[in-house]
């Protein structure tokens, strides 16, 4: 399957810095890492939380901070960002409980 991970870091809890970062945690040569210092993308995921909402993981929880974070978002293979977001095909967070459904998900689209 052609896959393709984008990685987006910022600070969520006191202590967290890109200094600190590990990016030794995603080492998959399909794996692209971003620093996202002002937390940009996860506040502009927060708002869209209403048009996503229906497509998420049967394990997600709301989250409750100023960014989506510590979540997958899961997109066909000829999405492509233009003026907003593409639409998910599935999303969930936190990750370690949604793993499943994102698991599901690649499967699908590897039989395609």
């Amino acid at each position: 399957m052609n896959l393709r991970v984008y990685a987006v870091w910022f600070n969520m809890y006191p202590g967290d810095a890109r200094e600190r970062w590990r990016d030794m945690l995603l080492t998959d040569s399909r794996v692209r890492h971003y620093w996202d210092g002002r937390r940009a993308i996860g506040q502009l995921y927060l708002q869209l939380l209403p048009t996503i909402w229906p497509k998420r993981s049967a394990d997600t929880t709301l989250p409750d901070a100023d960014a989506l974070w510590d979540a997958y978002l899961l997109y066909a293979p000829d999405a492509q960002w233009a003026d907003r977001p593409p639409d998910v095909v599935s999303w969930g967070t936190p990750i370690y409980r949604s793993t499943d459904t994102l698991i599901e998900g690649l499967a699908r689209m590897a039989r395609r």
